[in-house]
This record gives C-alpha cells, sequence and structure tokens, in this order.
C-alpha cells in the first residue's frame, strides 16, 4: 500500500494511507492533506492512483508543485519521491515497488491532452533510429535563440516546452503558446507532442501531433531552435 509522509522541515508531522483512488491537496479543509499556508493553493495539487502506478497532478496552483526539485504539470511517482509544496515537503512511499522488481512502463498523462500513443506506422521508420533512454539520457541544446539555460537534459517523464513559467523549457515571443509542445521519455525513445496547432517544426517540417526523436533533430518552436541528441549515461548532467 502506498502511504504518504507530510513533513515540515526535516519533522513528520503526518503519515496518511492512500486509501482511495485519488487524494488532493491544498490549503481548504475539503482536501485529504490540508496545509494551513497562504501559498499553498485552495485546491493545491492531487495524486491519482491508476491501477498499480501513481499520478502527481497540479491544479494550476499559484506557486506550483515540485517534484525532486523541478516544478512539473504532471508527472509520476516513484517510490520515496519528495512533492515540495510552499515549505511543505510529501514523501510518497510504495511498498509494492519497493518490494517489487522495477517496472520498465514508463506513463505521461492519461488526459487527452498530453497522451502519448504508441508510434504510428509514419513513424515506425524513424523509431529504428531513435535514441532510447536506455542507451543514455536524451537531451536539447538551443542552437539559435536565448533561452533559460543552453542545454535542457531530458530526466524526467515529461518535459514541458511553452512561454508559461511551468515549462521546463520556456519560450518568448508575443504569439507563442504557454505550452507548445510536451517530451515523454518512454522505452522505445523520445516522443514530442504538438499541445498547440502549428507551433513546432522537425527538420523544417510542421508536426501536427507528435514525432519520435532521433539523434541530430532540430525542433523549431517559439523563438528557439533546439538539436536533440544523447548524453552518455555516464556523464556529467547538464540543464
Amino acid at each position: 500500500m502506498a502511504t504518504l509522509q507530510l513533513k515540515f522541515n526535516a519533522a513528520v508531522i503526518k503519515v496518511i494511507s492512500f486509501s482511495k483512488n485519488e487524494m488532493t491537496v491544498g490549503r481548504k479543509p475539503d482536501n485529504d492533506i490540508v496545509i494551513d499556508n497562504p501559498a499553498v493553493s485552495g485546491h493545491h495539487a492531487r495524486i491519482v492512483k491508476q491501477g498499480g502506478e501513481y499520478l502527481l497532478e497540479d491544479l494550476n496552483s499559484t506557486n506550483g508543485t515540485f517534484l525532486r526539485e523541478r516544478k512539473v504539470l504532471k508527472a509520476a511517482l516513484r517510490d520515496k519521491d519528495e512533492i515540495s509544496i510552499a515549505k511543505h515537503t510529501i514523501v510518497f512511499l510504495n511498498d509494492q515497488e519497493a518490494s517489487g522488481p522495477a517496472s520498465s512502463k514508463e506513463t505521461v498523462s492519461s488526459d487527452a491532452t498530453v497522451v502519448i500513443a504508441a508510434p504510428s506506422a509514419a513513424a515506425s521508420s524513424r523509431s529504428a533510429s531513435a535514441a532510447k533512454p536506455a542507451d543514455g539520457v536524451g537531451a536539447l541544446r538551443v542552437v539559435a535563440g536565448e533561452a533559460n539555460a543552453p542545454v535542457f537534459s531530458l530526466l524526467g517523464l515529461t518535459t514541458y516546452i511553452g512561454k508559461s513559467d511551468q515549462a521546463q523549457i520556456r519560450i518568448k515571443g508575443f504569439f507563442a503558446p504557454d505550452m507548445a509542445a510536451c517530451i515523454a521519455r518512454k522505452p522505445e525513445g523520445y516522443f514530442i507532442k504538438v499541445l498547440k496547432e502549428k507551433s513546432i517544426k522537425i527538420n523544417g517540417r510542421a508536426v501536427t501531433d507528435q514525432s519520435i526523436l532521433t539523434v541530430g533533430d532540430k525542433i523549431e518552436v517559439g523563438n528557439l531552435t533546439l538539436m536533440f541528441f544523447q548524453q552518455d549515461a555516464n556523464a556529467p548532467i547538464s540543464g
């Protein structure tokens, strides 16, 4: 069974058993986990159980939800993950995951807006040369335009690109969308999913739905051109 430990500084102030399919976190008293802090939104985040997996989702909070020290919109949880909300920490513990073999399945999102489907027939010719997570860590290098970092390592299950502060890769421009696309890390490779129509080009061609990434692909989005490459798994991680 999964449990959640609510901590303030280093002290555990509450332990909650995950006894239903969804638990919410926020400042209002109708939440399953109530955090009385003005920096916490009324309904800040939720954790959803889907089959044997658990997903963390930010509920459009004002100050954001952080997982493994990165701001996230939606991400899968692993045993001993730490969720940071304002000055509080929620430690996710899953005894089934800790005692069993690690699953090779990685889920991005169950919502239609960010679902990464299996490779299509059109993408099958590219998948043979696609960079797979098992071979190392995928990354994006900025080759044109100004960005908040020169290299972005694709460490999480999902990396968002957009103008929003909640995007890990932020773009600029008056017409740039808040969320242009997301990149999903899956066992068979890295997929880019378009969230805003006509906002993404790969190697000069518009992408309308999703595409598997191969080493050397150039992604044009907003004011940036990003080149996809594969970092050595043993090399220092940038970004």
